[in-house]
């Protein structure tokens, strides 16, 4: 399963700075999200709902759209309510978004998929805010227990510390090099060296 939280790497607002990010996250990740991902393998995406001091309207509805053009359907759909927000607004909205290739649906299982809960704090070091580990421990469960568990915006590693409790391989790809570091000590992982082989 992928499961991640992407940056919003676009400035400016308006409707028309928030298509163009779901346009570019879809075209630029979509299709190796799918080349990766099992058959019947969960994608699940977090996504705010402001950026830049604004609230984008509808982010959702533009990533669902992207997404479905791109042979993804909507399986799942969850909020998590960010209260006592550091911002002028009583509390954000996250959207909690589950995906699957078209053709390999979910069996409903009735589960509500909601939260009210503070930002949680941040590693010191961390440039990025994180995710709730409940939230992210609820969405690992509530997808099948098998496979490594993949983050291709690893950030800090939250996602990795909960696979990692949950008894799950996890894979992580981060390109900021400050925040990989970061994730290597939080997750005490070692260096791997790669050899290779002359012919």
């Amino acid at each position: 399963m992928i499961l991640t939280s992407p940056p919003y790497w676009v400035t400016g607002r308006g409707r028309s700075v928030a298509g163009r990010y779901a346009r570019d996250l879809v075209a630029g990740f979509g299709r190796e999200w799918k080349r990766v991902l099992a058959p019947d393998g969960d994608l699940w995406l977090m996504i705010g709902d402001r950026h830049d001091g604004a609230e984008w309207v509808g982010m959702d509805g533009l990533l669902i759209a992207r997404l479905r053009s791109a042979g993804w359907r909507l399986q799942s759909r969850g909020f998590w309510a960010q209260t006592r927000s550091r911002e002028r607004w009583d509390n954000r909205v996250n959207y909690l978004l589950r995906f699957r290739k078209a053709g390999h649906a979910v069996r409903p299982r009735g589960t509500t998929l909601c939260w009210m809960l503070p930002l949680p704090r941040s590693h010191p070091e961390s440039v990025w805010d994180a995710i709730p580990e409940p939230v992210a421990r609820a969405l690992l469960e509530a997808s099948k227990p098998r496979g490594p568990v993949l983050d291709p915006f690893a950030g800090a590693g939250t996602v990795g510390r909960v696979a990692a409790s949950l008894g799950r391989d996890w894979i992580g790809v981060e390109r900021d090099p400050r925040m990989a570091r970061l994730t290597a000590r939080r997750l005490r992982l070692k260096r791997v060296v790669g050899r290779h082989t002359a012919r």
